[in-house]
């Protein structure tokens, strides 16, 4: 897991040039964003949508196989859970392939507060629970297939 600020973004020029595309394609589109489906190339896409909180009893851990979440915060705050997927034990719905995602019940370890402005890198062994706070959050949330970051990761320009 990764959590950062925007203004970070030319830290990842090296450490992950795909994350930076991801990073760029928010910062660029920011002011312009419409509560929609972005199919910005062959490997990454991107919903922007506004959520609601969940009640605690629906928040679930999240995780999935074939896409790493970036989920940036646009207005609002989001607070989100964390486990290693390595600890999760009670599975509440099992893995779907067309959705790429799987549900816990476990607890999370930690949780951690995205503001305006801040975003959040989840790799497949990070299950997460989003929308546990208690107001409305605007979110950009990229996904970037697992096979070209890996190929990608430590790539130099």
């Amino acid at each position: 897991m990764i959590i950062d600020d925007l203004k970070n973004i030319n830290f990842y020029s090296e450490v992950s040039p795909i994350i930076k595309e991801s990073l760029s394609f928010i910062k660029t589109n920011l002011s312009t964003f419409e509560e929609r489906r972005y199919n910005i190339n062959e490997y990454m896409f991107a919903v922007v949508e506004t959520s609601f909180p969940k009640p605690v009893v629906e928040q679930k851990l999240e995780t999935h196989k074939k896409y790493i979440d970036v989920q940036y915060v646009i207005e609002g705050y989001d607070i989100m859970g964390w486990k290693n997927l390595l600890n999760c034990n009670q599975i509440y719905k099992n893995y779907q392939l067309s959705k790429d995602i799987a549900f816990y019940s476990d607890k999370p370890d930690f949780n951690i507060v995205l503001n305006q402005g801040t975003f959040a890198v989840f790799f497949p062994h990070d299950a997460h629970v989003r929308l546990c706070s208690t107001s409305p959050v605007k979110k950009c949330i990229v996904k970037i297939a697992i096979e070209k970051f890996v190929l990608n990761w430590g790539a130099k320009k």
